[in-house]
């Protein structure tokens, strides 16, 4: 009896080595000041929806990932309130040798400008302010070569109504929305929300190092695309009377990825099997 016990609890141990799977959460920056601008502040990011056709890419534990991003917005402005691509342009967030800026907290921040600017739209921000007596939501689109988490970004710009300065954030399976050319809108897009990814966050006060901060907290879900910009109050309309007027400007996004560990291959596994009943059989044949 004292031998098949022990053999048994050697083969569990074996067994759960080979067929559990384990994971390893690990992370990465997007960071606009080094990925989306160069040293003179001019933009080298790849402005396109297809992750494949982009020159921009992102490291995360030896995982290339590449990176698009484009700007969106519906066109407040007009009855349609049709979604459009927008312009994104950058402003650094201090002048270096003024009121203490430095190559160390000098960050460059993205807004948008919007498709309908005509209508006196603010293309300083990202923001979800009225245009043309309607409500435009702008809105970066990131597309990534590889499912991902967004954990949290930061700003080098933030104002909000009653202090809210609030972000939304949603994960998408498909963005056939923007890519169709067809009358998308909003609406049309909270179709492709994955589950675990859509949130709206607050952002912190001003740090150290310039920026306003977000941390993410709750987004659980991974996806290949991602919406984040001004809050978003047709995905989430819980307390839309009280997040009017946020504008932003993202200066960088991090990351995580969850990758599969090694697993031991099924000859490693039957090598582990056969030496731990060898040990076994020695040991008792040491007894008899």
């Amino acid at each position: 009896m004292k031998f098949s016990t022990s053999l048994t609890i050697l083969l569990l141990a074996v067994s759960s080595s080979v067929f559990a799977t384990d994971s390893s959460l690990n992370s990465a920056k997007y960071d606009a000041q080094y990925t989306l601008a160069n040293s003179n502040g001019s933009a080298n990011y790849s402005q396109t929806t297809n992750a494949q056709n982009s020159n921009t890419s992102i490291e995360i534990n030896g995982v290339t990932v590449d990176v698009g991003i484009t700007a969106w917005s519906n066109s407040a402005g007009h009855a349609d309130d049709k979604l459009a691509q927008g312009n994104i342009q950058g402003w650094w967030n201090c002048t270096l040798g003024n009121n203490g800026c430095t190559l160390a907290n000098r960050h460059v921040g993205y807004g948008i400008k919007n498709s309908d600017y005509s209508w006196r739209g603010d293309s300083h921000a990202v923001d979800n302010s009225g245009d043309g007596g309607g409500r435009d939501f702008d809105m970066f689109l990131l597309s990534f070569s590889e499912s991902v988490t967004l954990e949290n970004a930061a700003f080098t710009w933030v104002v909000g109504d009653n202090d809210s300065k609030e972000v939304t954030v949603a994960g998408l399976n498909s963005i056939a929305a923007f890519e169709s050319g067809a009358n998308s809108t909003w609406n049309t897009v909270t179709s492709a929300i994955v589950e675990n990814t859509l949130g709206h966050y607050g952002v912190g006060s001003k740090g150290s190092n310039g920026l306003y901060e977000s941390t993410f907290t709750k987004l659980t879900g991974s996806a290949k695309y991602w919406l984040i910009g001004a809050y978003n109050t047709i995905f989430d309309d819980n307390a839309k009377s009280n997040f009017n007027s946020v504008q932003l400007k993202l200066s960088s996004i991090g990351v995580s990825m969850t990758q599969p560990t090694a697993e031991v291959s099924e000859p490693g596994a039957l090598a582990l099997m056969g030496l731990g009943l060898g040990l076994v059989l020695y040991r008792r044949k040491r007894r008899v």
